[in-house]
């Protein structure tokens, strides 16, 4: 994609350069090559970043590219990450200079000893936790986590022996790779997005829709970025400032039928409210449930936020649940 928000420049002028490709690229008033540019050259870019701030122990370059970043989490379906961006500053702003400077020198390790291989302590948590989650029953206990953690290092090695005495490997694949390989699917890509023009700003007339023609983007997505930066300032402002955080909250809509359904959500009565609420809380999971009980006496504002908040868990759930199905089906 990258290359293709490129190539309508290059097409046009003989002697491209970077600097002129940058002032042509503000210039443009097309909305779909202005979206896709930021989503490429902005907030792409920061999550390659974050990832080199990390590897390289840089930890200036990785808070530059959290700060980058962070509006999409106001924007979208991420409000506890929301919370944790801006606790996590201001518990920063708190710290005396030289405790400051030690968290961010040493808040990612190199387990191998490289200088260009580090990790981040939530990241080597995270493997911790998939290796007890390997060793212990599909629905544990507390009992179960705690004989797990005590033993990880022997139930691994036996683990290990074990496979290897049956020859058997985890990284085995069963099949062949059904899906083609990065390269010709890039060309496919490549070619799509040139047969219908999608981030060309030089064609006249163009609708602001998905590549396939098939969604219209809502209104709200040709400011993405400036309502995504509005609504972080109002959160920082609540929670630092105000000492609120509860006030209603509402996603920025992708397409025009989620704009019209959000709309809707904002003219809805109490009961009306609570009457959606109850009939969405049977998908979520037991402690979820109990997190969502006796809500008759929470104002309106509250049930739109918590609404919303029911609606995230439930999309997160589906896409954790099709990521799940896919690592079965390979």
């Amino acid at each position: 994609m990258a290359s293709e928000l490129v190539w309508p420049y290059v097409n046009l002028e003989e002697k491209p350069t970077v600097e002129d490709y940058l002032k042509w690229a503000q210039n443009q008033t097309d909305h779909i090559f202005q979206l896709k540019y930021e989503q490429i050259f902005f907030y792409l870019q920061a999550i390659i970043n974050f990832r080199i701030g990390i590897h390289m122990n840089k930890p200036l370059l990785k808070a530059a590219a959290r700060r980058m970043f962070a509006p999409i989490w106001s924007a979208r379906r991420h409000p506890i990450y929301r919370l944790i961006e801006i606790t996590d500053e201001e518990q920063m702003l708190w710290l005396k200079p030289e405790i400051r400077n030690l968290i961010q020198e040493k808040i990612v390790i190199s387990r191998s000893g490289f200088l260009n291989q580090h990790q981040g302590l939530d990241a080597i948590l995270e493997e911790i936790n998939k290796a007890l989650k390997s060793l212990i029953p599909l629905i544990p206990s507390q009992r179960h986590w705690e004989i797990a953690a005590r033993n990880c290092i022997k139930f691994t090695k036996l683990r290990s022996n074990l496979f290897n005495i049956i020859g058997y490997s985890e990284n085995e694949t069963y099949g062949p790779r059904i899906r083609p390989d990065f390269i010709t699917e890039s060309c496919r890509f490549r070619t799509q997005i040139r047969k219908t023009q999608f981030v060309n700003p030089n064609i006249n007339n163009r609708i602001f829709q998905s590549i396939d023609g098939e969604w219209i983007l809502s209104e709200e997505m040709k400011k993405f970025t400036e309502i995504a930066q509005i609504k972080r300032i109002e959160f920082i402002k609540s929670t630092l400032i105000k000492k609120n955080s509860s006030s209603t909250w509402c996603s920025i809509p992708i397409t025009y039928e989620e704009a019209k359904l959000q709309q809707a959500e904002t003219s809805l009565t109490k009961s009306q409210i609570l009457s959606i609420i109850n009939s969405l809380t049977p998908f979520l999971n037991d402690l979820d449930r109990l997190r969502f009980r006796n809500l008759s006496n929470k104002s309106r504002d509250n049930l739109i936020t918590i609404l919303q908040e029911i609606k995230n868990i439930i999309a997160e759930n589906n896409i954790n649940s099709n990521e799940e199905i896919e690592k079965n089906n390979k």
